[in-house]
């Protein structure tokens, strides 16, 4: 007598099958034959660890493969291999099964964050080039508001693309157009690019050297940098509520979120910001991202330098605070 189970797996109770199985009779009729030869090899935990693994691999297109690449060929991080030499660990009994898939949930997220790193670095890029092409098109009259609005734009529309781009490329069916992932992308580029546009350049020149620099940027960046942090800490919070099925708002973890952010968000600004000051008194930026006038009113136009250096820096930024993150974590 045999049983269906979820229509993929079989089991047999107390039939001429399992004597057979069991080795006690030679011989069983066609019908248990059939079954015996189909029936799939039940998953052992390790078998679940692989597809756990396999489905994490399958989600990850060319940005996260690539960036998977960079860690296997340094040896930093997790890493696919890892991941597979944590299986073969658990197979050996070296560890537990719950220390196993903590691993390779480590991993996903991980990768996640990677992509997304990635992601805002191009999106900073693209704020602050827009943020400067307006600086320099209104002689450095551009409201703060409309900085931090086109770089919003620049944002939304980039880090969709990014996103997009990864997940197109990726092994999953249908994953690529997803209107609500691309809607969550938006809304969260539009959040990276405004402040990366309004921040852009932040950190001053100062007389004196090293010592004087600190004094006239740490407290006014850390400021800055705070409040940066608050905002894409809540931001982000709320947009992962949004469009999460899994992820409920709770005030205490936005909270969290929020202060959690903001107090990286200091460090990170006054260290950034104390070296953007040092570049701008030693002349690697003119001005910041604004149009500079010459002595005799005419604009000068150092775009290219300015979007560059200021870029580098707030490379450099995302880096550091994914940096602290990751301790913290």
């Amino acid at each position: 007598m045999v049983a269906a189970i979820d229509n993929n797996y079989y089991v047999s109770f107390g039939s001429k099958y399992d004597q057979y199985l069991k080795g006690s009779v030679e011989e069983v009729n066609d019908f248990d034959k059939s079954i015996f030869d189909f029936t799939p090899k039940e998953k052992t935990e390790a078998d679940i660890l692989k597809e756990e693994l396999q489905e994490i691999k399958d989600k990850q297109g060319c940005i996260q493969k690539a960036w998977n690449g960079i860690k296997e060929f340094l040896g930093i991080g997790t890493s696919a291999s890892k991941c597979e030499k944590t299986i073969e660990k658990f197979e050996k009994g070296e560890i537990s099964y719950e220390e196993a898939e903590a691993e390779i949930n480590k991993y996903g997220t991980k990768q996640d964050n990677g992509l997304n790193l990635v992601a805002n670095i191009v999106v900073s890029v693209a704020a602050i080039a827009a943020g400067t092409a307006l600086t320099i098109c209104t002689g450095g009259a551009a409201a703060p508001l409309a900085v931090a609005a086109v770089g919003a734009a620049a944002g939304a529309i980039t880090k969709t693309g990014v996103k997009l781009l990864d997940r197109g490329t990726n092994n999953v069916k249908g994953d690529d157009f997803d209107g609500k992932q691309m809607a969550k992308d938006a809304l969260s580029g539009a959040v990276t690019g405004s402040i990366a546009a309004a921040t852009m350049g932040n950190g001053s020149a100062a007389a004196g050297g090293f010592k004087a620099v600190v004094r006239a940027n740490v407290p006014r960046c850390v400021a800055t940098g705070m409040k940066a942090g608050a905002i894409s800490g809540s931001a982000n919070y709320t947009i992962d509520c949004a469009f999460d099925d899994d992820k409920q708002f709770n005030l205490k973890d936005l909270t969290d979120a929020t202060v959690s952010n903001a107090v990286v968000g200091g460090v990170v600004g006054g260290v950034m910001g104390t070296a953007n000051g040092m570049m701008k008194s030693s002349g690697v930026i003119s001005h910041g991202g604004k149009a500079a006038l010459n002595s005799t009113g005419k604009l000068v136009n150092t775009s290219v330098r300015d979007v560059a250096a200021n870029s580098v820096s707030s490379a450099e930024y995302k880096i550091l605070t994914k940096t602290i993150n990751d301790i913290k974590s």
